[in-house]
């Protein structure tokens, strides 16, 4: 090397200053970076590195980085950047846009909203939900929001990862341990789930745990990236994971090898039922004026019918039977024949034997049975993802992988459970929308009120849980709130009436067209209050922050352009980048990224690491954060109101609401002035709550960059992990429930695979059971898979110059060898992908890895990417399961966030062709 170029070189990598960052990306990772900024410039940024080990003997989550996030400072200057105000000129998506100031856009979007909530009320004002953009994105939009009054859809019911499943079980989906309790694990399945490609800050524990002894098992329709971590392969036809999981069910009920004090205590499978209708034995049947949630148990130690505790799953001297058949004496004196649960689902397991579930699922049966065998006698832990929700009866599918854990005892022990979600840890945010101003004296006062409303609520079930007692009073407020499941407003304005009514592309089990489910279940209040804007009411205004329904619609962009569009006076699209949605919008006003603006990631236990982020350099052009944006058009409201002569309304809920203190009351009279003091209020609040330690202050991660949480604080998302938090251990899940005997928070506060609903007797779900998937798009004969790719997060990453050099550079659907030689088809080739939903064009690669019937099209690439901007959404209609839409029946009822129906976008059927 030259004198010149060593010059240079160091020149390269010398720097003034460095800084903290993360992403704030919907990856479930909070990976700290050091960002290396001169001359306000930033140059590069690396992986920090920071994590100390936590459990003796168990590897730390260093160096928790990837790809997109080492690439990120690339995008800050990308051509696709958005720098000014910008105005929509000409039509709709015609791409003329003009210049604008801060002040003329946010005076045309200030009338706007004050003159839909003149015209049509406060419902009328949408916003789309994001997960993206971290939490000073989402708490400014969303206070907002709230001021307004406004309607906000519940980004689970948008992007689809609710697992429902794990909701109709636990009362929760919160069943995510600390990521470096998967090292304990001695079984680990990889299942729904591709860790290689979509959890690459996490993956070495799987690797080390293997390294450990630890047997890792990938179950998947194609050999998949992650199959290369394993030590075997079971390829599955896809979606037929109920058939296997229920199979291993019978093995292990057959052969014995249940574990039958942890399933007595854990799970509803002791409860008695009528041994003819399949439903519960509910308290007043047996004993005059006992709770409807009461239920019972017949217990060998007494040789009687006995009521099963509620509030404790102790089983202390009660020997409840498993099996067998009973009488009871009913209050009238007549005599009823019970059963327990666990009698029907023996009865039904039959059905599953590996002979007979082998072929549905493709696997030979001594490798479903040496699989049951395996996982009953080790710690066993299922690495899921979010793929599962996405199919339509992916609900069985998990409800399945629950009951197959809950036979071989595996959650509650450290290397056991479900990798799923879990949100604990900053309960500084939770609190803050409750403050009435600023400081530790107002946290505590309301910490006090909160206190005293959960006391008053166990007045009335003195056997309910911290955690019952908080899902209670959170869905006490929910009617107050803006938020609302997505999935009526896509029914009743989006268009979707048509596609969700289709016969064929629903269960056969469906007894009646979709809509008539959807008019008992409003009709019974199931969903009262939370239909919003109802059927009467057009949406007017529609704001879009960091999120992109355009790509990510099912049923195609058009089912929005084409229904939703005309209605809107204005769409608002708050974005860093000329998005596919941006594209669409009449006002666009330009965020900030991450290095340009602080910010916290959402608290997720993977990580159990506070997210955190500094501002590297000032944001590009006139570039703002969110927090800046809505606090500013919250001002311009208050201006513009007296102009408009609508300073005084009524909500939905005929409360009333002003618009000339709204600016005022954003900020709290300047308490909250910028994102700096949000923060600082937050993680102080959160210190105070016991959820993070005194160096998890703002000025501690400014020199640490991060931080372990200390608790699961006082808010039942925290609680629902139900794990011991020590400074020194791994943390996992659901251990409350097994040391502690805590209860679940469904109806029978237990873990509950009997849901004895009408709805799910008629369909033949009130158990566990397989579903073939239905004819989703038509009768053709490719099943589309998908998951995220590897080059970026969503679509955020997609144009990424650096990453798009680490892949082909366009969408591509990978396309098994036998089916591409059948159909003329070869590597590179453009094929076009139809079905009776619609159709796109896309690149094809040709690989061995892909088992026959499969099309596997991984997501996040952008419309533009494609041929006629039309990508792979337009041949998903993105059904909704109708009995999702069940609600008030024990924990099926909706929470932001929780329960609610959801759109399908996997198991769609498709044909190709060469294009």
């Amino acid at each position: 090397m030259t004198p010149i170029s060593a010059s240079r070189y160091r020149q390269r990598w010398s720097w003034e200053r460095a800084t903290f960052g993360t992403h704030c990306l919907n990856c479930l990772a909070t990976c700290p970076y050091r960002v290396y900024t001169r001359d306000g410039e930033i140059l590069f940024e690396e992986p920090a590195a920071v994590f100390e080990q936590v459990e003796d003997g168990v590897p730390d989550m260093n160096p928790m980085s990837c790809q997109k996030g080492s690439a990120w400072s690339i995008q800050l200057d990308s051509p696709d950047r958005l720098l000014h105000p910008m105005r929509r000129k000409g039509e709709r998506g015609s791409g003329e846009w003009e210049q604008i100031s801060w002040d003329e856009a946010l005076e045309e979007v200030a009338d706007a909203v004050i003159e839909a909530i003149d015209l049509e009320g406060p419902e009328s004002v949408v916003f789309e939900e994001t997960v993206e953009g971290g939490l000073l994105a989402q708490a400014a939009y969303l206070r907002f929001a709230g001021l307004l009054g406004a309607t906000t859809l519940d980004a689970n019911g948008l992007i689809n990862d609710f697992p429902a499943g794990h909701h109709i079980t636990f009362g929760k989906f919160s069943c995510a341990s600390s990521v470096d309790d998967t090292f304990h694990s001695e079984l680990i399945l990889i299942w729904h789930s591709n860790p290689s490609y979509t959890s690459i800050p996490y993956a070495h524990f799987i690797t080390e745990a293997r390294y450990n002894g630890s047997q890792v098992v990938c179950i998947a329709p194609d050999y998949s990236p992650s199959a290369l971590m394993a030590e075997s392969f079971v390829p599955i036809r896809p979606a037929t994971d109920a058939a296997l999981a229920l199979s291993m069910c019978q093995v292990i009920v057959e052969e014995g090898l249940y574990h039958t004090d942890f399933v007595r205590s854990q799970t509803d499978l002791t409860l008695l039922v009528h041994r003819e209708s399949r439903r519960f034995v509910r308290g007043p049947e047996l004993l005059e004026g006992e709770r409807e949630d009461q239920f019972y148990w017949w217990d060998n130690a007494t040789g009687a019918v006995e009521i099963a505790p509620r509030g404790s799953l102790m089983l202390d001297e009660s020997d409840p039977a498993l099996e067998g058949t009973f009488t009871a004496t009913a209050v009238d004196g007549s005599t009823i024949e019970v059963t327990t649960v666990f009698e029907l689902l023996r009865e039904q397991l039959a059905e599953y034997t590996p002979e007979k579930a082998g072929p549905i699922c493709g696997i030979n049966p001594e490798v479903i049975r040496n699989l049951a065998r395996d996982a009953a006698r080790k710690r066993t832990k299922i690495i899921e993802g979010f793929n599962t929700p996405k199919y339509y009866h992916g609900d069985l599918m998990e409800r399945a992988m629950c009951l197959f854990l809950a036979l071989t005892g595996n959650w509650g022990r450290p290397g056991t459970g479900i990798q799923g979600l879990a949100l604990a840890g900053l309960d500084g945010y939770m609190l803050f929308g409750m403050k009435q101003k600023r400081g530790v004296a107002e946290t505590i006062r309301v910490m006090e009120g909160l206190e005293g409303a959960i006391e008053s609520l166990r007045s009335q079930d003195e056997e309910a849980s911290d955690e019952i007692l908080g899902y209670e009073l959170l869905q006490r407020g929910v009617a107050a709130g803006t938020a609302s499941p997505p999935a009526f407003f896509h029914f009743y304005h989006c268009g979707y009436k048509d596609t969700w009514n289709t016969r064929e592309w629903s269960d056969e089990t469906m007894a009646r067209p979709f809509d008539e489910y959807v008019s008992d279940a409003t009709r019974r209040g199931w969903w009262g209050g939370l239909v919003k804007p109802g059927p009467s009411t057009d949406p007017q205004v529609l704001f879009i922050v960091a999120t992109n329904p355009v790509r990510r619609q099912r049923g195609g962009s058009d089912t929005l352009l084409k229904n939703l569009w005309p209605k809107l006076e204005k769409i608002v699209v708050v974005e860093n980048r000329m998005s596919a949605t941006a594209l669409q919008a009449d006002i666009l006003l330009p965020a900030a990224m991450q290095y340009e603006r602080p910010n916290l990631q959402y608290a997720i236990t993977h990580s159990f690491h506070v997210g955190f982020s500094e501002q590297a350099r000032p944001p590009r052009g006139e570039a703002r954060t969110e927090w800046q944006i809505f606090r500013a058009l919250s001002q311009k409201v208050q201006e513009r109101s007296g102009e408009h002569g609508v300073t005084e309304y009524l909500d939905g809920r005929r409360q009333p609401r002003r618009l000339d203190t709204i600016g005022d009351a954003f900020t709290s009279h300047g308490a909250y002035d910028n994102e700096e003091s949000v923060m600082d209020e937050w993680l102080r609040d959160s210190i105070e709550a016991g959820t993070l330690p005194e160096k998890g202050s703002l000025a501690s991660l400014r020199e640490r960059g991060t931080a372990r949480f200390s608790g699961l604080g006082m808010f039942a998302p925290g609680l629902s992990l139900a794990a011991n938090v020590q400074p020194d251990k791994t943390v996992t899940a659901f251990e409350w429930h097994v040391e502690d005997g805590v209860p679940f928070p469904t109806l029978t506060r237990r873990a509950q695979f009997l849901i004895d609903h009408p709805w799910f007797a008629e369909a033949g779900e009130d158990l566990p059971v397989h579903k073939e998937n239905p004819a989703v798009g038509g009768n053709y004969p490719l099943m589309v898979t998908s998951g995220h790719s590897r080059w970026t997060v969503h679509a955020v990453s997609m144009g990424n110059p650096v990453l798009a050099g680490t892949h082909r550079g366009e969408p591509l659907a990978i396309l098994g060898t036998a089916e591409a030689n059948a159909r003329g088809i070869s590597d590179g080739d453009l094929i076009r992908v139809f079905n009776d939903r619609g159709s796109y064009s896309i690149r094809t690669r040709v690989s061995p890895r892909v088992r026959p019937g499969q099309l596997i099209v991984y997501n996040g690439w952008e419309p533009h990417m494609f041929k006629d901007w039309k990508g792979s959404n337009e041949v998903e209609p993105g059904m909704v399961k109708w009995l999702h839409l069940v609600s008030r029946y024990g924990h099926l009822r909706y929470l932001p966030f929780g329960w609610q129906p959801v759109p399908a976008d996997r198991g769609v059927f498709v044909e190709v062709s060469r294009a």
